[in-house]
């Protein structure tokens, strides 16, 4: 008999927990989605502001709606106070809604989205800005706050100081160690990232031209500073070989079909930096490589009570030494001609200028 009662109190506690008309959507809450980064290069900063929808059709169905994720340009006021560090105000940018037909498409709505920007050719380095989104109707104030990266140099002046810096990748038979892509960190700036590019020019084979300018882009990891206050020389060292990899990686080489003289161009070093709060955005969103895949959120986007909202206002800033060339240093091989015949870009139609006399409209290849 007692056992009869445990099941059966059992039996009414499941019963009455098996209702159907629970609600899945938590109470709805006004979350603003931001994401804006300034860099006082440029001359045009644009803020992305969205919000959180939430609703009883289908999610996918939603979020193809572009209302459901904008704000309406009257229902918001969007401003970017300048302060300094000390919090004093200097002054206000109001920011315009435009609407943006680049938007790629995908799971939300697209081409057509809506930017707030406003124009300013020379933010202040040494100034904090200040995000501002008013909602009209409610007053409700959302804000965040970031400062800028500060201007920073590669670190031996001397060589990036030459008109056409000589990168030696490759010498009389022996890949070359390129030590040059080294940095001083900035002020503000915590992660950082090296691409070169490099020029080439293709023409059909044989023919006079015309040149076709086209680029290869050798992206690589990231790289952090160990503090804020820079001045910390970092950047890698390049194995030369690993260049003439790359190139023939991305490239085709020369056949039937695809029977170009190429021309060799010159090399672009820049590179790009984010600040605290984006490399924490950064770091919190990556994938997940571990069993555990549930991960902390970040913001630094918060309503006048303190509450999380949802994005990132922080900062980014680049630079750039252009022109360098590869080397021609050597006796009897260098890092030119193994582009031309090495091992590992043999065959891709490569050439210089002294093979290009009298083919080229222009004269020679630019550099």
């Amino acid at each position: 008999m007692k056992r009869f009662i445990i099941y059966s109190i059992v039996f009414l506690c499941l019963a009455s927990a098996c209702k159907t008309d629970f609600k899945v959507n938590a109470p709805w809450r006004d979350i603003t989605v931001v994401y804006g980064l300034l860099n006082q290069n440029d001359s045009v900063h644009y803020i992305k502001v969205n919000r959180v929808f939430l609703g009883e059709a289908d999610a996918e169905v939603m979020a193809l709606e572009r209302d459901s994720s904008e704000y309406d340009p009257s229902e918001i006021s969007v401003t970017i106070e300048e302060r300094t560090p000390t919090n004093a105000y200097i002054g206000t940018y109001g920011l315009t809604a435009i609407q943006d037909s680049n938007k790629a498409l995908g799971a939300f709505y697209g081409p057509i989205q809506t930017l707030y920007y406003f124009n300013e050719l020379s933010l202040d380095p040494s100034s904090e800005y200040k995000l501002v989104i008013k909602k009209n109707e409610t007053g409700e104030v959302v804000t965040a706050s970031t400062p800028l990266i500060q201007s920073f140099k590669f670190a031996n002046t001397g060589f990036w100081n030459a008109s056409k810096p000589k990168v030696n990748f490759f010498n009389n038979g022996i890949y070359g160690t390129f030590t040059q892509a080294k940095w001083k960190s900035a002020v503000n700036g915590r992660r950082y990232q090296l691409t070169i590019t490099f020029h080439y020019y293709e023409k059909p084979a044989g023919q006079t031209g015309p040149l076709t300018h086209k680029t290869l882009d050798w992206t690589f990891p990231t790289v952090k500073a160990p503090d804020l206050d820079g001045d910390d020389e970092i950047g890698s060292e390049l194995d030369g070989e690993d260049f003439y990899k790359y190139v023939a990686n991305k490239l085709d080489p020369i056949s039937v079909s695809n029977n170009v003289d190429r021309c060799i161009g010159t090399l672009d070093f820049k590179v790009s930096v984010g600040g605290e709060d984006f490399n924490t955005y950064l770091d919190v969103n990556e994938p997940s490589t571990g069993i555990v895949q549930e991960r902390p959120e970040f913001t630094n986007v918060f309503d006048g009570n303190g509450k999380e909202q949802a994005g990132i206002f922080s900062c980014r800033y680049s630079i750039i030494e252009q022109g360098a060339v590869l080397s021609e240093s050597g006796t009897v091989t260098n890092s030119v001609t193994w582009l031309k015949s090495g091992d590992y870009t043999n065959g891709y139609g490569f050439t210089d200028n002294a093979d290009l006399v009298g083919q080229i409209d222009e004269g020679v290849c630019p550099l």
